[in-house]
């Protein structure tokens, strides 16, 4: 009774899935062009004066008089618009250069209105929204009157979803005042762009690599460095900090002196994002894609704060960070400029011997079958749903003690990456 059921439930989202794609089919392509304009309030009225004009003409003359009236209303709709936008020009900015997915900022929009009357209806539009369809149907914001001959400002608050460059697009000024039948359009000056980090979940703590936590974040030894004691002196070198100057030494030599500190011999740790895992074009690829960019940045910013030596590799982003936080930052710069392209889908394989690889992906199997078992690296895998990942066989103990986390990016991912990577800890510690 059982294997019916599933044989049935398998069934039906098979046929629900055909009658979805039959519904979403486009049959004929090349009227795309004609349905657009039926889109538009403008389209309808077209027709309904080319219907009175053959009422007009072969039944009843009175039609005449609703002919001329749809048509003043057509070219008022038209002409005022397109006149208005001629007059005005504007200029976005932002009140910061970079911020994280979700946090409020504020934008400045300047507005200057070239014509003696004041100006109706204006909205900006495109730019600042990820949407696949129709961007320009969602407006930014909306201005109710700009006064005449004058510059007027506006501050409005904007908060981005997710990571990117914004805008996407140079945004637009339009306005469809009076009658909203047609829309005339100009271009927005933006001088400074916008850097949207993708946003990332504080962990607490680090596995032992190999049973010590030294294996990470690394230990002291007699090589020139910055970080550990001083263990000698030598002469002044072009780059090196005013901090590390050796004043008595300098004061008896008559010349610049610095002090030599220990190195720090840290494990060399990669954050591999599996680029081709997540390279469909549907929604479901696209958001797992973004959780996938959010839990590995997440990752390399706990490592990189307990001063690990972090690699991130995912498809051209290839980025050795630095010790600093500007290290950080130039990753979480790289990741907001990223897109996602289909040249991008050669996995990533070389990352030396020494080095603990972290995979992010949705399934281990295809790195077993590609590279074999290896002791030197991890998995965090991320799916729509818990189940798609129990019906791979991924477990977290026993004869996959490879995989790290699991993560289902339509739960809340952020809460169950802090559990899990608390147990993950706690149990490389334990053993």
């Amino acid at each position: 009774m059982k294997g019916n059921a599933q044989s049935f439930v398998q069934a039906t989202t098979r046929l629900a899935a055909r009658v979805s794609a039959a519904g979403n089919h486009d049959f004929c392509p090349w009227a795309n062009g004609y349905v657009y304009w039926l889109k538009q309030p403008i389209g309808w009225f077209v027709i309904g004066a080319m219907a009175s004009l053959l009422v007009a003409i072969f039944l009843a003359p009175h039609a005449w008089i609703i002919f001329g009236s749809i048509v003043a209303v057509i070219v008022l709709g038209v002409i005022w618009p397109w006149v208005a936008i001629r007059g005005a020009t504007a200029e976005v900015a932002f009140d910061c250069r970079r911020c994280r997915e979700g946090e409020l900022i504020q934008v400045r929009l300047a507005v200057y209105n070239r014509w003696p009357w004041p100006l109706w209806g204006l909205a900006v539009e495109k730019g600042f929204f990820n949407e696949t369809t129709e961007p320009g149907e969602r407006p930014v914001t909306a201005l109710a009157r700009v006064p005449g001959w004058s510059k007027s400002e506006f501050v409005f608050d904007f908060r981005p979803s997710q990571r990117g460059v914004y805008p996407h697009v140079a945004p637009e000024l339009a306005t469809g005042f009076p009658f909203g039948i047609w829309r005339a359009h100009r271009k927005i000056t933006v001088p400074r762009e916008l850097l949207v980090w993708p946003r990332t979940t504080p962990l607490t703590s680090i596995p032992s690599l190999g049973g010590d936590v030294a294996d990470v974040i690394g230990m002291l030894f007699d090589r020139p460095g910055n970080e550990g004691d001083t263990i000698g002196v030598r002469p002044f070198r072009e780059g090196d900090r005013l901090r590390s100057i050796h004043w008595a030494q300098t004061a008896r030599r008559d010349t610049f002196i610095v002090t030599e500190r220990q190195a720090m011999a840290r494990r060399l740790v990669v954050i591999a994002v599996d680029l081709p895992a997540f390279s469909g074009n549907d929604s479901n690829h696209r958001d797992s894609h973004e959780v996938a960019i959010r839990v590995a940045a997440s990752l390399a910013q706990e490592f990189h704060t307990h001063h690990a030596q972090v690699r991130f590799v995912m498809g051209s982003v290839d980025v050795l960070l630095e010790p600093s936080a500007n290290g950080f930052h130039r990753l979480l710069n790289a990741l907001a400029r990223f897109q996602r392209k289909p040249e991008f889908s050669k996995r990533n394989k070389d990352f030396g011997p020494d080095a603990f690889v972290v995979f992010v992906t949705t399934s281990e199997r295809t790195f077993e079958r590609e590279f074999g078992t290896r002791g030197q690296q991890r998995f965090v895998l991320i799916d729509r749903t818990s189940s798609t990942l129990q019906r791979a066989g991924v477990v977290t103990s026993g004869k996959r003690q490879q995989t790290w986390i699991r993560l289902d990016s339509d739960a809340d991912y952020q809460h169950q990456l802090r559990q899990q990577w608390e147990r993950v800890c706690h149990a490389s510690i334990a053993n």
